[in-house]
């Protein structure tokens, strides 16, 4: 018994004497400013005060055990004149202990590096405990965000990693910062390898570690199962929309780690055992020591492409300027000059790389691009790894949905889908000039960054290419490269058409350039449109030819679709940018006689939601008649909307349409929109008067519609059916499990199970489509979407699988 106590003495003051090493070092990289603020962490967690932050209630819990008070903190309560409050031991403590953990205080720590903290909290403590503590950290992380500096703070259970199936309140669900069930056990060796004890017990993370009074135990991470590779690397994707250079060191991780599997060595083992040998030095450090494993795995398979990528990712997210000699000291500067120069690296790549805050779109487009191409091949490599082995139980399937959906915005390869640029580190990705160049031979369109001048062009890389000038313009826009100034041109067109595509430009700018939220209710529905921007006659505008004058069609009230005694058709091209409800913004063009009526029906398939959830924009890019045609398209557009909404409770809504000479029926159901052209005396039609449409007419629509593919399922499901993702709909009969399938193309199967549960049948589909698809597959995050039915005060309802209601309206 005296040597098991020796030994944990012997542990704990080696774990102290980093826990000091670290703490200097994280000190020695923040601003004097900074430095109070990261000492009063946990002095605002020991304590809890009308006066001072977070004071949110007199029940809110505090203090932590072993707490200590010190002249730091008292300091720092003076510099930002807080009360200085005294800690009694004999009160009671809500938490075991306050830790940092992540970049902070390693080589991965840069002056934009945000600090995590957890708050290891009492088993006893209740949910309405755990609300109030929540309050308190939410008004903390915004009171340190008024002095710049990032904190966010994480409750964990001190059972969370070693029983946390026995406890209701063990991990937080899926969020912007949470990473719900897709990590455990590598969240847990993340933590060991790289925490800082702000105040509480010492972590007994090192090898072999047992429960003891004195020390925290939060578990053996030796005991991880090989599943959660493929829930990790999902998270880490998704923290890639935002950081993906930080992302791809991560994912290349858990690679290697997959790679040694199960002997798998952790850099928590190795930076204990140099603990043990005396090393405190710089080379111990957990950022340095996962590069070099990263370093190690890649040169091993010979992958040296992917290896510069990850030293320039390394080299970034350290955020040491070794160009600029006048950079304070920095304990980490001669080790990464030492890197520097056994890469090898010239002079210009450490220009290039110390001034990524000011890249242009054009570098950040093709490094975004490596990134993409470097995390989609460590997926696959532990997509594979994974699917030897069954999902944990612990995994959540309907979490895998949600990140699957929220990456296929960023991931898919929809060629009409517009993908947002990661600005990584640049201030500002304006251009002042934007020029299109189309290829006759490829029927694409290019975009360059330079302006049409002789010679500009030469040797330079496009940053894009679309199907057509208005995708490009619509990117640019969305992404914050075009703005006002910015002036377009198109490479053999007329002086006009760079003001028409300038024009065009500037309109779009204020309607695309706020982020869209987008809530876990939202991700695990079918989408449906938030904004549709119709954008007509860019191309082949037919009112510069017309003769007419604008003040009679006014007086007439004349139809701009069929126009005069020659019926002229004002509306050449119709192009619609759609914001859905999963944030994903596409461009569609339609064009031809019908274009207007294609465009009708292809917005009819995302009208879901309420009609006024539904923003309708208009940019007419004609250069006579704007006014006019503006009117009839957000008439027209408006009147889809409300007809659409209204035909769910009807059999069918018709409303007549004259384009030129023709005549057309457009027919709403609860399905959408389908059109026919109307001969004869079929439908008596008046010409289309622009602010008098009719009122529709109720009609048996039976020799225009198709029969009706899904008259044997419940009408509920018709509502929710989506174009573009597979859906599962499951209602559990006394005997059986009722399962209604709709594919990617809307086919309809209808199939019985005796002997299946709706979990078991989930998690069986989603593990089919996630691990044993072809490999050519792109569509790796296009997850099926799965539903219940359910009676709700007797209505038969469509409910999200496997997520709660008071989950649904937070963001993700």
């Amino acid at each position: 018994m005296e040597a098991l106590i020796e030994k944990v003495s012997g542990s704990t003051e080696i774990a102290n004497q980093l826990n000091l090493v670290r703490y200097e070092r994280v000190q020695s990289l923040l601003s004097p400013k900074q430095q109070k603020l990261f000492d009063l962490i946990a002095y605002l967690i020991q304590h809890h005060h009308p006066q001072l932050p977070g004071g949110n209630s007199a029940l809110t819990p505090f203090g932590i055990n072993q707490f200590q008070d010190s002249d730091k903190t008292n300091l720092a309560c003076d510099i930002f004149k807080l009360p200085k409050l005294t800690s009694n031991a004999a009160e009671p403590c809500a938490f075991e202990g306050v830790y940092s953990m992540g970049s902070t205080a390693s080589f991965g720590q840069n002056p934009k590096s945000d600090v995590d903290v957890w708050l290891v909290y009492k088993a006893n403590l209740s949910n309405a405990d755990l609300t109030l503590i929540t309050e308190k950290t939410t008004a903390l992380t915004q009171w340190f965000a008024s002095f710049d500096f990032e904190v966010n703070f994480y409750l964990v259970h001190p059972l969370q990693f070693r029983e946390c199936s026995a406890f209701e309140n063990c991990y937080s669900s899926l969020g912007e910062e949470h990473s719900g069930s897709t990590q455990h056990w590598l969240l847990l060796e993340e933590f060991y390898r790289s925490h800082i004890r702000l105040a509480g017990k010492t972590v007994a993370w090192w090898p072999n570690s047992k429960q003891d009074e004195s020390t925290l135990f939060l578990g053996d991470v030796q005991t991880m199962p090989a599943t959660e590779y493929f829930g990790a690397s999902l998270w880490q994707l998704y923290k890639g929309l935002n950081k993906p250079h930080k992302a791809l060191l991560k994912v290349l991780l858990l690679e290697t780690y997959a790679a040694d599997y199960p002997e798998s060595n952790f850099i928590t083992a190795q930076i204990w055992q140099q603990c043990e040998q005396g090393d405190f030095s710089e080379s111990n450090d957990a950022y340095l020591i996962l590069y070099q494993r990263i370093e190690n795995y890649l040169l091993s398979k010979r992958d040296i492409r992917r290896l510069e990528i990850v030293r320039r990712c390394f080299y970034l997210k350290c955020g040491v300027n070794l160009t600029n000699a006048c950079v304070g000291s920095d304990w980490r500067r001669n080790k990464m000059q030492q890197l520097a120069n056994d890469w090898n690296w010239p002079p210009s790549l450490l220009e290039t790389l110390d001034n990524s805050q000011h890249w242009h779109s054009g570098q950040l487009k093709w490094f975004n691009k490596q990134l993409n191409e470097l995390l989609l091949i460590s997926y696959r490599t532990l997509l594979e790894f994974a699917s030897k082995q069954a999902l944990s139980d612990r995994f959540r399937v309907e979490e895998l949905g949600m990140l699957a959906r929220k990456l296929h915005t960023y991931f898919s390869d929809d060629e009409h889908q517009l993908l947002p640029l990661n600005k990584l580190w640049s201030r500002s990705v304006f251009e002042p000039n934007m020029t299109i160049i189309h290829s006759i031979k490829e029927s694409r369109y290019y975009l360059y960054r330079q302006p049409l001048k002789s010679g500009q062009l030469l040797g330079e890389s496009s940053i894009i290419k679309a199907d057509t000038p208005t995708a490009l313009i619509a990117w640019s826009a969305m992404n914050g490269i075009s703005t006002n100034d910015t002036l377009w041109q198109e490479y053999g067109r007329k002086k006009h058409r760079s003001s028409v595509l300038t024009d065009l430009a500037c309109r779009l700018v204020p309607l695309m350039a706020a982020p869209s939220k987008v809530s876990k209710a939202e991700l695990c529905q079918p989408y449906f449109y938030k904004k549709v921007i119709v954008v007509a006659n860019v191309d082949g505008d037919p009112t510069q030819k017309w003769q007419g004058q604008e003040i009679m069609v006014d007086y007439m009230n004349g139809n701009v679709f069929s126009l005069g005694k020659k019926q002229q058709n004002m509306l050449s091209t119709i192009e619609l940018i759609c914001l859905n409800s999963w944030g994903e913004w596409q461009c569609h063009r339609f064009k031809g006689e019908q274009g207007l009526l294609d465009a009708l029906a292809f917005t009819a398939l995302g009208l879901k939601g309420m009609p006024e959830q539904v923003d309708i924009q208009i940019v007419v890019c004609a250069e006579r008649l704007k006014k006019q045609i503006n009117d009839a398209l957000l008439a027209m557009f408006n009147l889809c909307v409300r007809y659409c909404h209204q035909a769910r409770a009807s059999s069918a809504l018709m409303h007549p349409v004259e384009l030129s000479d023709k005549r057309y029926g457009l027919f709403f159901n609860s399905m959408g929109l389908v059109y026919k052209e109307l001969t004869g005396n079929e439908v008596k039609v008046a010409p289309i008067k622009v602010k008098r449409f009719k009122k529709p007419e109720l009609t048996a629509p039976t020799a225009v519609l198709k029969k009706d593919p899904y008259r044997s399922i419940p009408s509920v499901i018709k509502l929710y059916i989506s174009k573009g993702a597979k859906q599962y709909f499951l209602r559990q009969r006394p005997d059986a499990l009722d399962v209604f399938i709709i594919d990617e193309s809307n086919q309809l199967m209808h199939q019985i199970f005796d002997d299946m549960t709706m979990k078991e049948l989930v998690e069986k589909e989603s593990h089919s489509f996630a691990f044993e698809r072809d490999e050519s597959s792109l569509h790796y995050f296009n997850m099926p979407q799965f539903f219940k039915l359910e009676r709700i005060d007797g209505e038969l309802t469509v409910v999200p699988f496997g997520i709660a209601i008071n989950e649904l309206s937070s963001d993700i």
